[in-house]
């Protein structure tokens, strides 16, 4: 099989477009209408977004973060995470479902990649390849315990064996980035087309929340490895800003679920809720308890937004000063990008619960499914504890310890 063979297989009725970051973003906005508009349906029944990731590529969205060198549009990391808050305002299943594509591009940018894989892999960006994850195993001490293996068989092919219960976005996805042991014990990083055979795709994701993030377990049964799809990924000992990037994205997601709450939350004031019957106003829209909330919420909403781009150019200011090998200016930036995700969740978080102080019991109608930006939230905000964010915050200003340097922080 040949390098050009992936990058042929996807069969797109339409190329993604190109231009500048600027026009790329300006085809942003009314994909995140369609899906505010299908967002609640489309969450209580479990309805995987297939339509819309494809308009995002179109949108030349997805190749966003890609270096004018390789083909892309050169955009920044406060310009990805700006779009990815708003297509959590849409919809936060599919902003999740795309950190792993995200997290790759940005990954090729840090100190961990190598020229030959930039050349490689970029170009796929642009060409419209979506790429997925499949990191979590289902058992061992921790999540990142790799019990998937790629060893060459008898006749030296390499084959990768295992099963992920946790694929972030993968069914979605065109390629994998699948986390596993070489036969030298040393962690790796294969990536496979998800179509190639042996790979097989569950859609079981059953949490309550982010229910429809595309998900669900993936088995690879003797899947063929070629060489170039292997690569190497950090031994957990040294920070790398593409790991803090991926918990910032979980932050923007958050952010973008704040700014739904608030769109809701004017929304059910001005079309549906009903004072009190011992309110001091004729109006829900009139009642100054009510406006109080939908005020807290969009102050939450707001101030979640502006902590994750204020982080955003925090890591812009590392990479575009060549700072990507400076160990102190990574650990500086680990810690303020944990802390800009401890407040962000929990800003959210309180929005989401609020939400409910703008109306009745009514306001709890499965149809509307409000409800599900607090599930969505909490679920985000179990992945990695906060208060280990707080911990490690708190540790690098009293005692000058560094934040741990694996994925998981």
């Amino acid at each position: 099989m040949s390098v050009d063979t992936i990058a042929a297989r996807p069969a797109f009725a339409e190329e993604p477009l190109g231009g500048t970051v600027a026009e790329r973003l300006a085809r942003l906005p009314q994909i995140v209408a369609d899906l505010q508009r299908a967002d609640a349906a489309a969450e209580r029944e479990r309805v995987l977004q297939y339509d819309a990731v494809q308009r995002l590529r179109h949108a030349g969205i997805l190749s966003l973060r890609v270096p004018a060198r390789y083909g892309g549009p050169g955009g920044s990391v406060r310009d990805v995470l700006g779009a990815v808050i708003q297509i959590a305002r849409g919809s936060s299943n599919v902003a999740q479902a795309l950190r792993p594509h995200f997290g790759f591009a940005e990954r090729l940018l840090s100190n961990r990649a190598t020229e030959v894989e930039r050349v490689h892999w970029f170009p796929r960006f642009t060409e419209g390849l979506v790429f997925g994850n499949a990191i979590t195993d289902g058992h061992g001490r921790s999540p990142s315990s790799a019990q998937t293996r790629v060893i060459a068989d008898a006749d030296g092919v390499l084959r990768l064996n295992g099963y992920k219960f946790y694929s972030t976005g993968t069914l979605f996805a065109d390629l994998i980035a699948v986390s596993a042991v070489d036969a030298d014990g040393l962690d790796v990083q294969v990536i496979v087309p998800a179509d190639r055979e042996g790979v097989e795709l569950y859609d079981d994701w059953d949490g309550f929340g982010q229910r429809a993030t595309a998900s669900g377990g993936t088995r690879f049964t003797d899947v063929v490895v070629h060489p170039f799809e292997v690569t190497t990924v950090s031994d957990g000992k040294h920070l790398g800003h593409g790991t803090t990037f991926l918990q910032l994205y979980l932050a923007a997601v958050t952010a973008g679920i704040a700014a739904a709450v608030a769109d809701d939350a004017v929304t059910y004031v001005r079309t549906r809720a009903r004072p009190a019957a011992h309110s001091l106003a004729d109006s829900a829209s009139g009642d100054p308890f009510v406006l109080q909330a939908v005020g807290d919420i969009a102050a939450d909403a707001a101030a979640a937004g502006a902590l994750v781009l204020a982080a955003a150019d925090r890591i812009d200011a590392l990479v575009d000063g060549g700072r990507e090998n400076d160990a102190e200016a990574l650990a500086e930036l680990a810690v303020e990008v944990a802390k800009a995700q401890l407040v962000a969740e929990r800003l959210a978080l309180g929005a989401a619960a609020r939400l409910f102080d703008t109306g009745g019991a009514s306001a709890t109608a499965r149809a509307l499914n409000l409800d599900r930006h607090w599930r969505n939230v909490r679920t985000i905000a179990s992945h990695n504890p906060l208060a280990y964010k707080s911990y490690a915050a708190g540790n690098y200003a009293v005692n000058g310890v560094w934040p741990p340097a694996n994925g998981y922080f």
